[in-house]
């Protein structure tokens, strides 16, 4: 088994922050959003108040209310407010500059919190909070989905996305390549921030899904919660038990 290798800290927030706006993640983000509104008939509904952990420049939180603002329904749907949070300074600054450009600045706030305090938000605040693809970014991801579940109001829903971490360096590159267009064996690849690199860096820091599964037995979410959703994704789909 491949061991997990942590990303390292990067030398300059910005440039970091820089490229992986500049990524193409459009087609992903939009998946997201989908399996996201999709949800079974047991789950609770979206929102009204949705956190997003480690939102990054604040794309899902604009393609979630756009999307949002499409669904059908017979009766108006309640406003949706999202609250991103993510602790990277650089990152908010992109953020804050796409919700003029989308025109969401009333709608979504952001704020700087450290995902790995379990008590950098207020209990039970939130009807919905999902996260895409932060976890391996963490040295303790339970941090983070304890964090989740104590923002969230009891029969609120939990909804996380990340990557899972290959069998082999040989399943790593086969992915990289699949999935960045770019030939692993290029000297480009190799490039700091490039995104093959990038990818590759976050393949062997993600976590497999039998480790995944073994993080939220910790808070009693049954393994069933946590399946394989694509070639390189798992997914969280949760809901926290009401009160008695």
């Amino acid at each position: 088994m491949l061991p997990r290798v942590c990303e390292p800290t990067p030398d300059d927030p910005q440039a970091d922050a820089d490229a992986y706006l500049a990524m193409d993640n459009d087609a992903v983000n939009r998946q997201f959003v989908a399996d996201l509104l999709a949800s079974p008939n047991d789950a609770p509904a979206v929102g009204p108040l949705v956190i997003d952990l480690g939102c990054g420049p604040a794309l899902i939180p604009i393609r979630l209310c756009e999307m949002y603002d499409q669904l059908p329904s017979a009766k108006p749907l309640p406003y949706l407010h999202v609250m991103g949070i993510d602790c990277c300074v650089e990152m908010l600054d992109l953020a804050r500059f796409e919700l003029e450009m989308a025109g969401r600045v009333d709608q979504i706030e952001l704020q700087q919190i450290d995902l790995s305090d379990p008590e950098g938000l207020h209990t039970e605040i939130a009807d919905t909070i999902i996260c895409n693809t932060v976890l391996h970014h963490l040295e303790t991801p339970a941090n983070a989905i304890d964090l989740a579940i104590r923002a969230l109001k009891p029969g609120g829903r939990l909804f996380v996305r990340d990557l899972v971490r290959p069998a082999s360096p040989d399943d790593v590159e086969e992915l990289v390549a699949k999935h960045t267009g770019q030939d692993p064996t290029a000297p480009t690849s190799d490039a700091p921030l490039s995104p093959a690199q990038l990818l590759r860096q976050s393949l062997h820091a993600a976590l497999t899904l039998d480790e995944i599964r073994e993080t939220v037995s910790q808070f009693d979410i049954p393994s069933h919660c946590v399946e394989m959703t694509s070639d390189r994704h798992w997914t969280l789909d949760w809901q926290k038990p009401k009160d008695e």
